[in-house]
Protein backbone atom coordinates (compact mmCIF):
# COMPACT_ATOMS: atom_id res chain seq x y z
CA UNK A 1 0.00 0.00 0.00
CA UNK A 2 2.87 2.35 0.74
CA UNK A 3 4.18 1.95 -2.80
CA UNK A 4 0.80 2.89 -4.26
CA UNK A 5 0.54 5.93 -1.99
CA UNK A 6 4.04 7.08 -2.88
CA UNK A 7 3.24 6.62 -6.58
CA UNK A 8 0.08 8.69 -6.20
CA UNK A 9 1.96 11.44 -4.34
CA UNK A 10 4.69 11.38 -7.00
CA UNK A 11 2.07 11.67 -9.72
CA UNK A 12 0.38 14.63 -8.00
CA UNK A 13 3.69 16.43 -7.36
CA UNK A 14 4.88 15.79 -10.92
CA UNK A 15 1.64 17.01 -12.46
CA UNK A 16 1.65 20.11 -10.23
CA UNK A 17 5.23 20.95 -11.13
CA UNK A 18 4.52 20.49 -14.82
CA UNK A 19 1.43 22.73 -14.57
CA UNK A 20 3.30 25.55 -12.81
CA UNK A 21 6.33 25.26 -15.08
CA UNK A 22 4.17 25.33 -18.22
CA UNK A 23 2.18 28.27 -16.86
CA UNK A 24 5.40 30.16 -16.10
CA UNK A 25 6.77 29.50 -19.59
CA UNK A 26 3.52 30.63 -21.24
CA UNK A 27 3.48 33.79 -19.10
CA UNK A 28 7.07 34.60 -20.09
CA UNK A 29 6.23 34.01 -23.76
CA UNK A 30 3.19 36.28 -23.50
CA UNK A 31 5.25 39.08 -21.92
CA UNK A 32 7.94 38.70 -24.60
CA UNK A 33 5.27 38.88 -27.32
CA UNK A 34 3.74 42.02 -25.79
CA UNK A 35 7.20 43.57 -25.48
CA UNK A 36 8.19 42.74 -29.05
CA UNK A 37 4.90 44.09 -30.41
CA UNK A 38 5.37 47.34 -28.50
CA UNK A 39 8.90 47.71 -29.89
CA UNK A 40 7.75 46.91 -33.43
CA UNK A 41 4.80 49.31 -33.27
CA UNK A 42 7.07 52.07 -32.01
CA UNK A 43 9.67 51.53 -34.74
CA UNK A 44 6.97 51.36 -37.38
CA UNK A 45 5.52 54.72 -36.23
CA UNK A 46 8.97 56.33 -36.16
CA UNK A 47 9.68 55.07 -39.67
CA UNK A 48 6.33 56.38 -40.91
CA UNK A 49 7.08 59.82 -39.48
CA UNK A 50 10.56 59.80 -40.98
CA UNK A 51 9.59 58.52 -44.42
CA UNK A 52 6.24 60.21 -45.03
CA UNK A 53 6.84 63.40 -43.05
CA UNK A 54 3.18 64.40 -42.81
CA UNK A 55 2.52 68.09 -42.18
CA UNK A 56 1.73 69.17 -38.63
CA UNK A 57 -1.92 69.13 -37.57
CA UNK A 58 -2.98 66.81 -40.39
CA UNK A 59 -5.11 63.77 -39.57
CA UNK A 60 -2.28 61.49 -40.74
CA UNK A 61 0.22 63.14 -38.38
CA UNK A 62 -2.21 62.94 -35.47
CA UNK A 63 -2.86 59.23 -36.10
CA UNK A 64 0.85 58.43 -36.27
CA UNK A 65 1.45 60.44 -33.08
CA UNK A 66 -1.34 58.52 -31.34
CA UNK A 67 0.19 55.18 -32.38
CA UNK A 68 3.60 56.39 -31.22
CA UNK A 69 2.22 57.41 -27.81
CA UNK A 70 0.46 54.06 -27.47
CA UNK A 71 3.66 52.16 -28.28
CA UNK A 72 5.66 54.33 -25.88
CA UNK A 73 3.21 53.55 -23.08
CA UNK A 74 3.46 49.82 -23.80
CA UNK A 75 7.26 50.06 -23.83
CA UNK A 76 7.06 51.62 -20.36
CA UNK A 77 4.88 48.70 -19.21
CA UNK A 78 6.58 45.76 -20.90
CA UNK A 79 10.04 46.98 -21.95
CA UNK A 80 13.19 45.95 -20.18
CA UNK A 81 15.00 48.38 -17.91
CA UNK A 82 17.88 48.60 -20.40
CA UNK A 83 15.57 49.57 -23.26
CA UNK A 84 13.76 52.15 -21.15
CA UNK A 85 17.10 53.69 -20.08
CA UNK A 86 18.24 53.80 -23.72
CA UNK A 87 14.90 55.33 -24.74
CA UNK A 88 15.27 57.95 -22.01
CA UNK A 89 18.78 58.78 -23.23
CA UNK A 90 17.46 59.31 -26.76
CA UNK A 91 14.59 61.47 -25.47
CA UNK A 92 17.03 63.63 -23.48
CA UNK A 93 18.96 64.34 -26.66
CA UNK A 94 15.75 65.15 -28.49
CA UNK A 95 13.88 62.29 -30.19
CA UNK A 96 15.12 63.03 -33.68
CA UNK A 97 17.91 61.98 -36.05
CA UNK A 98 19.49 65.39 -36.61
CA UNK A 99 22.75 64.97 -34.68
CA UNK A 100 25.25 62.13 -34.50
CA UNK A 101 24.51 61.72 -30.77
CA UNK A 102 20.78 61.34 -31.50
CA UNK A 103 21.40 58.79 -34.22
CA UNK A 104 23.80 56.81 -32.04
CA UNK A 105 21.36 56.80 -29.11
CA UNK A 106 18.54 55.65 -31.39
CA UNK A 107 20.64 52.84 -32.87
CA UNK A 108 21.68 51.71 -29.39
CA UNK A 109 18.03 51.65 -28.31
CA UNK A 110 17.06 49.56 -31.37
CA UNK A 111 19.95 47.19 -30.72
CA UNK A 112 18.73 46.63 -27.16
CA UNK A 113 15.17 46.14 -28.41
CA UNK A 114 16.46 43.45 -30.78
CA UNK A 115 18.28 41.64 -28.01
CA UNK A 116 15.29 41.97 -25.69
CA UNK A 117 13.01 40.47 -28.35
CA UNK A 118 15.23 37.43 -28.79
CA UNK A 119 17.27 38.65 -31.77
CA UNK A 120 20.89 37.77 -32.29
CA UNK A 121 23.23 39.56 -29.94
CA UNK A 122 26.07 39.90 -32.41
CA UNK A 123 25.11 42.71 -34.74
CA UNK A 124 27.08 45.86 -35.25
CA UNK A 125 25.69 49.33 -34.68
CA UNK A 126 26.99 50.23 -38.13
CA UNK A 127 24.89 47.53 -39.78
CA UNK A 128 21.79 48.68 -37.91
CA UNK A 129 22.54 52.29 -38.80
CA UNK A 130 22.90 51.42 -42.49
CA UNK A 131 19.59 49.54 -42.54
CA UNK A 132 17.58 52.04 -40.47
CA UNK A 133 19.10 55.35 -41.47
CA UNK A 134 20.81 54.61 -44.76
CA UNK A 135 24.47 54.75 -45.61
CA UNK A 136 25.96 58.23 -45.14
Amino acid sequence: MDGALLSLIGLIVGASLQYFYTRHIENQRHIRDLRSKAYMDFLKAVCELANYRPANDTRERIEISERTADAKARICLYGSAKVIRAYSAWEKLGPAMETEDQRSAFIEMVKLMRIDSGGEVEISNEDLRNVLLGIH
